[in-house]
C-alpha cells in the first residue's frame, strides 16, 4: 500500500511538473507582444478569480496572521515581477533551472527563521547548487541576457523568503485560505506596474494568459496532492524533470538552444536538489 501511494504521489508530482512548464510556456508566448508586467497582472487577476470561486465554494474563512501574510504578499509579489521579466527575456530552460534552485536559499532561511535542523551534508548540497547557478550566470557577464538571469535569481531568492512565510501561515490557516488571499493581494499589487505599460490585449493573448494561469493552478493542486500521498523526500526529486521539460519546450517552440554552461549548471543544480531534498 505504501509503495502504491509513493508511485501515485510521484505521478502527481510529474503532472505538476508538466503543468508548471506549460504555464511558463504560455506566459512566455504572451510576453512576446505584451510587457511582462501586464502579463503578470492579467495572470494574477485570472488566478484570483479562479481561487476566489473555489474559496467561496469551500466556505470562506478569515486569515490568521496578517503580519506574516504581509511578508508573504510582499516577497511573493516581487518574486513574480522578477520571474515574469526573466521569463520574457531569457531562455526558458535557464529560467526554470535558476527558479527551481529556490530550495537552496529556502534551506538556509528555514534554518534561520524556523529553527529547522540542517545537516552538514545538506549545507554541502546547498553550496554545490549555488555553484551551479553561478556557472549559468557568470559567463554571460552584464549584457541584456544576464539581466534576465539575474532577475530569475532574484525570483528564486524572493520566492524562498515567501515560502517560509507560507509555511508559517499554514500552521494556523488552511492552504486554500492562504492561496486565495495571496492571489487577491498579488492581483491588487501588480495593477500599478501594469498600468504604466498597458496595451489592450488581443483575444489570443488573453487565451494564452488564461491557459498559463490554469496551468499554474493545476501545478499547485497536483503538487499538494503528491505531498499528501508520499513523503517530500520521495516525490521532490521528480520535480527535476521540469528542467528538461522546459528545455525541450524552449527548443521546440521558441528555438532556444542550451549553451555548455547552462547545461552543466543545470546538471549540478539537479543533482544538488536531489541531494538536499533526500538528506536529513
Amino acid at each position: 500500500m505504501a509503495e502504491n501511494r509513493q508511485v501515485l504521489g510521484s505521478l502527481f508530482m510529474l503532472a505538476s511538473v508538466f503543468f508548471f512548464s506549460a504555464q511558463l510556456s504560455f506566459l512566455k508566448h504572451a510576453s512576446l507582444s505584451l510587457h511582462p508586467f501586464e502579463v503578470l497582472f492579467l495572470r494574477n487577476a485570472v488566478a484570483a478569480a479562479f481561487m476566489g470561486v473555489a474559496f467561496v465554494v469551500a466556505g470562506p474563512t478569515l486569515l490568521v496572521g496578517w503580519r506574516v501574510f504581509a511578508i508573504r504578499a510582499g516577497f511573493g509579489f516581487l518574486a513574480g515581477l522578477c520571474l515574469f521579466y526573466a521569463n520574457a527575456n531569457s531562455a526558458l530552460a535557464a529560467v526554470a533551472i535558476i527558479f527551481h534552485a529556490r530550495i537552496f536559499p529556502l534551506t538556509g532561511l528555514a534554518r534561520l527563521t524556523l529553527g529547522e535542523r540542517v545537516s552538514p551534508c545538506r549545507w554541502l548540497g546547498v553550496a554545490a547548487g549555488f555553484l551551479g547557478i553561478l556557472l549559468i550566470i557568470m559567463p554571460e557577464r552584464w549584457n541584456a541576457w544576464s539581466l534576465g538571469l539575474l532577475a530569475a535569481l532574484g525570483a528564486a531568492l524572493l520566492s524562498a523568503a515567501s515560502q517560509v512565510a507560507v509555511k508559517a501561515l499554514t500552521e494556523a490557516n488552511a492552504p486554500l485560505t492562504v492561496v486565495a488571499y495571496s492571489q487577491l493581494a498579488f492581483a491588487i499589487m501588480s495593477m500599478a506596474p501594469a498600468v504604466s505599460v498597458w496595451k489592450a490585449p488581443e483575444p489570443w493573448e488573453l487565451a494564452a494568459i488564461t491557459m498559463g494561469a490554469a496551468g499554474g493552478g493545476l501545478a499547485m493542486l497536483a503538487a499538494a496532492k503528491a505531498f499528501s500521498l508520499a513523503p517530500a523526500s520521495a516525490v521532490s526529486p521528480v520535480d527535476n524533470i521540469g528542467i528538461f521539460v522546459s528545455a525541450l519546450i524552449g527548443w521546440v517552440i521558441f528555438g532556444e538552444t542550451l549553451s555548455w554552461n547552462v547545461a552543466l549548471g543545470g546538471l549540478l543544480v539537479s543533482v544538488s536538489t536531489i541531494f538536499v531534498t533526500t538528506r536529513t
